[in-house]
């Protein structure tokens, strides 16, 4: 059961990562155009989205992201594997809770991207989050 969850994992949070490589590659994907996508998915007001380096960058975090529950399960360090698990487990909890925060509401004020943080990026965020808890849970819990 653990080697699927590291496989699920590691299938979501790569194509997650592929579609911020899309971005840095220019495409507006999955909106009709660049304006559209920034109020999607950025939402802090601004009409076009960061520059590519910065897409490429959090593409490549989350590449090294999603490959880590596939390494994790194949470590023989329990404490590598968990310290790892639990890092990323923390950002990504951080990050959704931090998105039903009144700053972050404050700050993020764009539609569609405040109904769409608040039905899906913080939940998902806060799904993977817990997904790589259950992930060294499985593996090395009693």
């Amino acid at each position: 059961m653990t080697v699927l969850l590291a496989i699920l994992l590691s299938a979501g949070v790569g194509a997650i990562a592929a579609i911020h490589a899309l971005w840095g590659l220019g495409s507006h994907w999955p909106e009709a155009s660049e304006e559209a996508l920034a109020r999607s998915v950025v939402g802090d007001g601004r009409r076009r989205m960061p520059a590519a380096w910065l897409c490429f960058a959090v593409a490549l975090v989350l590449a090294i992201i999603a490959l880590w529950p596939l390494y994790a399960v194949t470590l023989a360090s329990q404490t590598v594997a968990l310290q790892g698990s639990f890092t990323i487990a923390g950002i990504f909890i951080a990050r959704g809770l931090a998105g039903y925060s009144r700053r972050w509401r404050e700050h993020f004020t764009d539609e569609p991207f405040v109904t769409r943080n608040r039905r899906y990026y913080s939940p998902l965020c806060l799904l993977l989050g817990v997904a790589y808890i259950a992930l060294v849970s499985g593996e090395f819990g009693t």
